[in-house]
């Protein structure tokens, strides 16, 4: 007679789940899923103990449900494997396809413009100063950088590049050796750059203020505002790692590029 399929006689019965496989142990919340399981896992057990197909035994061979039950088991037991195979595979095939960053910019990106160079376009005019007076510096900045660094297009490859897949890296199109080529931009770089940002702002305001002066004279409101700009002005250090960060991320979030929606390869950085 066949063995029940409940785990009636199972050592340290108290600890097993309610429904579960005599054989394995396996266990299951519904008992339609703990039959289809059992019909498989029976026969399987069965084989281990080397009954099937004994000369001298008879076994009792599944009914034709049963039998259909185990091609249903099976069926989806494969399934789910190709599945997993699938998978496996797409994650073996990415793997092989692991490239540099620095390699595949050298090889699919050629800015017209050097990064050393990119400080000349970037502008800030009188009519960019009350947007100073009435904003943060980081606010300046951004806009600023928003009819510049943030303006490039795919005629226009921008030399200052930056991948969703890497937070806040920037990599930069710079001559080194002799040799225009991309290169991953270091933080002394980024203060460089920034610091003379900061002189043009500085200079331009300065400027505006000597046209102002009559003005500044008769209002005190308005003088007082110029002060607190200057103020502004003088604030910022670049080399405080807190200032740096903040800037650094602001630009990061405007400039990073998904470079998965482009290509199929995963980078390697």
């Amino acid at each position: 007679m066949m063995t029940s399929k409940f785990a009636i006689n199972i050592p340290n019965k108290i600890k097993q789940p309610s429904q579960c496989c005599v054989h394995c142990g396996k266990s299951y919340k519904k008992r339609i899923n703990l039959d289809k399981h059992f019909t498989i896992c029976d026969l399987i057990q069965q084989g281990k103990n080397k009954r099937i197909l004994e000369e001298d035994e008879e076994i009792q061979m599944p009914s034709q449900r049963k039998m259909f039950q185990m091609l249903i088991e099976l069926g989806q037991k494969y399934n789910k494997l190709e599945k997993q195979m699938d998978e496996l595979n797409k994650w073996v095939i990415k793997k092989k396809k692991k490239i540099n960053v620095l390699e595949w910019l050298n090889a699919n990106l050629t800015p017209t413009l050097l990064f050393e160079d990119i400080i000349n376009k970037i502008v800030f005019t009188d009519e960019d100063v009350p947007f100073l007076m009435e904003n943060t510096f980081n606010d300046t900045l951004n806009h600023i950088f928003s009819k510049t660094i943030y303006n490039f297009n795919e005629e226009n490859i921008n030399p200052l590049f930056a991948f969703a897949q890497k937070s806040n890296i920037f990599y930069i199109y710079s001559v080194i050796d002799n040799t225009k080529c991309w290169t991953e931009f270091s933080k002394e770089q980024l203060i460089k750059f920034l610091n003379k940002v900061h002189m043009k702002i500085i200079k331009t305001f300065y400027d505006w203020k000597i046209t102002k002066a009559a003005e500044i004279k008769e209002s005190d409101k308005f003088a007082i505002s110029c002060d607190k700009t200057l103020l502004k002005l003088m604030t910022p250090e670049f080399k405080q790692e807190s200032v740096l960060s903040k800037i650094k991320s602001m630009m990061y979030q405007k400039m990073k590029t998904d470079m998965k929606a482009l290509i199929e390869y995963e980078f390697e950085f």
